[in-house]
């Protein structure tokens, strides 16, 4: 299995609506099908999260939950 850091293309992530103005925040990047993969964005070469599909639904509507 290939590594983000060894593939041909990069992949196209995206950050955090909820990011703060000192960088405090994560990326996301929808991977093969049923991938997420989550990163911190001030650690950029460090571990990611993996995540499936729907392990990470299951977070985020547990997130969503504690806000409420």
């Amino acid at each position: 299995m290939a590594t983000l850091s060894q593939e041909t293309h990069a992949p196209t992530w995206r950050r955090s609506s909820y990011s703060s103005v000192q960088g405090n925040c994560v990326e996301v990047v929808n991977r093969r099908p049923c991938e997420v993969v989550v990163r911190d964005s001030k650690q950029r070469a460090c571990a990611v999260l993996r995540f499936t599909d729907r392990e990470w639904t299951h977070l985020l509507v547990a997130l969503v939950g504690r806000r409420n």
